[in-house]
């Protein structure tokens, strides 16, 4: 038996225009998924989450659809990379809240290929993981940004790149985050489209835009490396503006940064696709305060500087 676990993330800076070869900044934040797994004698894949269980034959790791899609994926990948099948029963407990752009599909998909891997008795080295979690969500979705899977993976602050090797980026001092979650579901494939959509409608005022994004990303990774709060703050409120001019913003998303803004935090924006989801509040002073503006479902969080882990066997 063993227990892995994997961080969620957010994205610091530079969602969206990282779809068009700018940079972007991504965290591994504590809030975590928990894997347990074990072998079993059923030749049965039994799935218990949420107080349900549920099991499923081998077969069944081909469906793309379903609540469980993402856990089948990754174990019919791992078990292709091990070239082995066998009974496998898993526990899942998730502390990262769906559907919310933070990345609990990739957290869950890197944990259980992880997990699967270790009770087989191979190693499998987090670089490696973050690849396969890639294939996970590439199989399931269709399309996928490797964002999500390396940075649960690999833990810390990364700078991606589209098309570039990943780099951990070194960090001043540590930092607290709020995050402020809307309960909104939305759709990251249309609200990409719908900034597809209004760059081909207006490129001259689209492109300045996005390049902006990736330029104030490559200026935080500055401001990360100094410790320089203030500026980091500065730049997530620019940040934000740029995505509420790209047409990814809402009343409750912007209800959110400025609440914490006027509470006292020293930056605040949306954090991944936009549209509903989650916000992030920089607020090394008056945390309480924060906090309490954002409402119920805000948490405090910090960076996570390990990725997926084996937590005890």
């Amino acid at each position: 038996m063993v227990l892995v676990s994997s961080p969620g993330k957010v994205i610091l800076f530079g969602e969206h225009a990282v779809v068009y070869g700018f940079p972007a900044l991504a965290s591994a934040i504590d809030r975590r998924v928990y894997v347990k797994a074990e072998k079993n004698s059923l030749e049965k894949i039994v799935i218990a989450s949420k107080g349900k269980k549920t099991s499923f034959s081998f077969k069944s790791l081909k469906r793309k659809r379903g609540e469980f899609r993402y856990i089948l994926r990754a174990l019919k990948i791992a078990f292709d990379t091990l070239g082995m099948n066998f009974g496998v029963s898993l526990e899942i407990d998730s502390k990262i809240p769906r559907a919310s752009g933070l990345g609990s599909s990739a957290a869950i998909s890197v944990a259980v290929l992880k997990a699967v891997y270790y009770i087989a008795g191979k190693d499998i080295k987090n670089g490696k993981l973050a690849v396969l979690g890639h294939r996970v969500e590439l199989e399931v979705q269709g399309s996928a940004s490797p964002t999500d899977t390396a940075t649960s993976a690999l833990g810390g602050v990364l700078f991606i790149r589209p098309g570039k090797a990943i780099e951990k980026v070194e960090i001043g001092q540590d930092i607290s985050l709020i995050v402020g979650c809307t309960g909104m579901k939305r759709s990251t494939k249309e609200l990409v489209a719908k900034v597809k959509t209004f760059k081909e409608t207006y490129p001259n005022i689209a492109e300045p835009i996005v390049t902006s994004i990736g330029e104030i990303a490559i200026e935080a990774r500055i401001a990360l490396a100094d410790g320089d709060y203030q500026k980091l703050g500065r730049l997530m409120l620019v940040n934000n503006a740029l995505l509420d001019a790209l047409g990814v913003g809402n009343v409750a998303l912007s209800k959110r940064v400025y609440s914490a803004i006027k509470a006292g935090a020293a930056g605040a924006k949306l954090t991944g696709a936009g549209g509903g989801g989650c916000m992030i509040a920089l607020a090394q002073e008056n945390r309480e305060k924060v906090l309490k503006s954002l409402g119920k479902r805000a948490f405090v969080t910090k960076i996570s500087k390990e990725g997926t882990r084996v937590e005890h066997s």
